[in-house]
């Protein structure tokens, strides 16, 4: 064909044929792949062909075979490629085993070509050990992009790849590899080359696939539904959490990225070399006849994680994911691979009277095996010695070796008031739940104050409960945002090492005081102490880098990185969702939201965030249910009332849209309703001369949600036609 001399057939299939040839003019041999008829009697879809082509061309990455250029000769269309030595990853894994450090080799030389063209805005979407030549030294490369989709993404140059629009409902790929969304017919991202990567990691490892069927319904139904069987007992830990997470059904819930799987390979390839040992304290079960005395137990084992968790060189689980396990009779290694540790601590507390017995068991995620186990009978007055005693216990089984100042006190008392101590777990247990329970979690913080005045991290919690109160329009402004930032900053003086007295006084700062650079500081104080304080990282993520300056591809990567320090948080995926929305990623914040929802369907915040994210992106019908929803959780707060105004009004539905505004003006007459609230309402049913007597009152109120409707609600925009619009943003004073 030309000056190509064809030598020998390669292979053929759907995409088209390949064969061997010789280029006579350079003197050198090349793959020749000749594009089926189909294709290239198709205009359309040869130009879109060639599009791709040259996007997948333009790739330059050792671990992807090398596109020459793109040839027709006569009524034929074909490209030329490298060609490589070598046998496929499929005739490869069916000559011999793999060892595992094969497996991870490859792997990982896989995860970083695939990444290099996610960069390029390029998603392979058939990833398959067929499509994978790996020569005689290990060395692989990935082919075919046959059905790669270029997609526009922010590091895409302006002459990079053309986006390609795929039709949904048409399944593309390979039925054993690929991604549930790819098994729906829906549009899919580089996230599903990453589940897909999963499924060759398994096979690879196991010699078998994780999905099964005897027919394609069944294959599809067993992709969408079933977890993979468990992995072997010689699988290490690391590899099989790598494995579990690429598997996730949902995409938010894999890696964020090749390259972050790439990275996650690394330790487990070199042998575990400088890997930290890593732990997850599930909750302690209660076996005391109080029930009340849930909050001591979950505390207890709160208190064991955060000695834990400053211990320089242990990696150890956040609470919400650690706690997400409660009454749930889940597999030590499912647990073990969802949470990314080694080990598991459980326990249970027993308490009568003046004396607790607590055991402890130490587990193995990998074997299921017992490593240690412990049984404690103390006073307890004696509970803050005994939580250093059992860290100690557990660092020493871990083979932690412990600092100077460790090795003094593992457990900061933060207070010798035992009942005191009681109040302040119960408050932030009550506190996490939100909305109603608020305010029984503030009296239980108050009360423990009131016993022991020097008790900072109470302190600290009472001033997140305060300002909880105020940006969710629950108490005046004037009543609780005080009360915030007086509790706050006495928090920070009774210990300024406290990370979350720093954080408490950073929302305090920007939502009432307006101290927007004193904020940020404090922001980034809190993380200093503390890089893993959950609560100081999403409010930075959302409140500081979004809301308040506009940073917010900054906001989402701070979401994301909370999020993979608490994968299984339904708050941090909420709070990764909300950025995401604000960032103009509607479609992937709504798919994130669903999932934080899926997490906890209870919760105020995580319905109301999935209704905005809908909002955003314009599924306004799922918007209103999703409205509907969170005001069933949460006796119709007036933040989804006055929403929902907004959505039935941008569908049509404007009688609604009209009662709506009227139930939050008739509620607003009984009790506090914020106005920044009844200024979305307003707007939602064309009120504008309303909505900026509402938005005026809600900035001499200071109401904290302000900013986060001039933030977040897009139809504010309307009422900048009232001048009276730019006093109340120079009062606001956002940067």
């Amino acid at each position: 064909m030309g000056h190509y001399s064809i030598v020998s057939l390669l292979g053929s299939g759907g995409m088209g044929a390949v064969f061997r040839a010789t280029d006579t003019v350079l003197g050198r041999d090349v793959a020749l792949k000749v594009l089926p008829r189909e294709t290239a009697c198709d205009p359309e879809r040869l130009e879109r062909f060639r599009r791709e082509a040259r996007a997948v061309a333009a790739l330059n990455h050792p671990n992807i075979v090398t596109i020459y250029s793109v040839e027709q000769c006569a009524d034929t269309h074909f490209l030329t490629m490298e060609l490589v030595a070598g046998r496929t990853l499929e005739a490869w894994m069916a000559e011999r085993p793999l060892a595992i450090e094969q497996v991870l080799d490859v792997a990982r030389q896989i995860a970083e070509a695939v990444a290099s063209a996610h960069e390029k805005g390029i998603v392979h979407r058939d990833l398959k050990p067929a499509n994978v030549i790996v020569d005689e030294r290990g060395r692989a490369k990935v082919l075919d992009f046959g059905l790669a989709k270029t997609r526009e993404v922010a590091c895409v140059g302006r002459d990079a790849a053309t986006p390609l629009a795929t039709e949904l409902g048409a399944m593309l790929g390979t039925p054993s590899y690929m991604s549930p969304e790819q098994v729906k017919g829906l549009d899919v991202d580089h996230r599903s080359d990453i589940f897909s990567l999963g499924v060759m990691l398994y096979e690879m490892t196991t010699g078998s696939r994780p999905f099964r069927g005897r027919s394609a319904a069944e294959l599809a139904s067993s992709i969408l539904r079933d977890a993979p069987p468990r992995l072997p007992p010689a699988v290490p830990g690391d590899l099989a959490r790598v494995i579990a997470r690429c598997l996730e059904k949902e995409p938010p819930a894999r890696f964020a990225s090749m390259t972050d799987v790439a990275d996650a390979l690394r330790p487990a390839a070199s042998g575990h070399a400088g890997r930290s040992p890593s732990i997850a304290v599930l909750p302690f079960q209660n076996l005391s006849a109080d029930a009340e005395n849930e909050c001591f137990a979950d505390g207890l084992a709160e208190e064991l994680l955060n000695a834990l968790t400053h211990i320089q060189g242990l990696c150890v689980a956040a609470r919400t994911s650690s706690f997400s396990f409660r009454d749930k009779t889940t597999d030590v290694g499912e647990i073990g691979a969802k949470l990314n540790v080694a080990t598991l601590l459980e326990g249970s507390v027993r308490r009568v009277g003046h004396r607790v017995r607590v055991t402890v068991t130490l587990v193995d995620t990998a074997s299921g095996f017992q490593l240690w186990s412990e049984r404690y009978d103390r006073e307890i007055a004696d509970i803050f010695d005994l939580q250093d005693e059992m860290a100690r216990a557990i660092a020493a089984r871990l083979q932690v070796t412990l600092t100077a100042s460790e090795s003094a006190r593992l457990v900061k008392t933060a207070t010798s008031n035992l009942e005191a101590y009681e109040l302040y777990l119960r408050g932030r247990t009550l506190l996490l739940k939100r909305g109603r329970h608020v305010v029984e979690g503030i009296a239980c913080l108050r009360r423990a104050v009131d016993l022991d005045p020097q008790f900072a991290a109470a302190w600290a919690g009472l001033a997140d409960a305060h300002s909880v109160r105020g940006y969710w329009g629950m108490a005046p402004p004037g009543e609780t945002m005080p009360k915030a930032l007086a509790a706050a900053r006495r928090a920070v003086r009774l210990d300024p090492t406290l990370a979350e007295a720093h954080g408490a006084h950073a929302l305090a700062l920007m939502l009432w005081e307006r101290d927007y650079p004193g904020a940020d500081a404090a922001f980034r104080r809190c993380l200093e102490l503390n890089p893993r304080c959950h609560q100081g990282r999403c409010w930075h993520a959302l409140f500081n880098l979004q809301m308040l300056h506009g940073r917010l591809e900054e906001g989402v990567a701070e979401a994301r990185a909370a999020l993979a320090a608490d994968p299984l948080s339904a708050y941090a995926t909420a709070i990764l969702a909300f950025t995401l929305g604000l960032a103009g990623r509607t479609a992937e914040a709504v798919e994130t939201a669903r999932l934080a929802v899926q997490r906890d369907p209870d919760s105020l915040f995580t319905q109301w965030t999935h209704a905005l994210a809908a909002y955003w992106h314009g599924a306004y019908d799922e918007s209103i249910a999703a409205f509907t929803a969170a005001g069933a959780v949460s006796a119709r707060h007036i933040y989804t009332v006055s929403y929902a105004a907004a959505a039935c009004a941008k569908c049509g539905r404007l009688a609604e849209a009209h009662g709506l505004h009227q139930e939050g003006l008739a509620l607003s007459a009984t009790s506090y309703v914020p106005r920044a609230a009844l200024a979305v309402s307003a707007i939602a049913i064309g009120e504008m001369d309303a909505a900026m007597e509402f938005a005026e009152e809600a900035c001499d109120a200071r109401e904290p949600v302000l900013i986060v409707v001039a933030r977040a609600f897009p139809d504010w925009n309307r009422l900048r036609r009232s001048p009276r619009l730019a006093e109340v943003q120079r009062r606001l004073a956002l940067p």
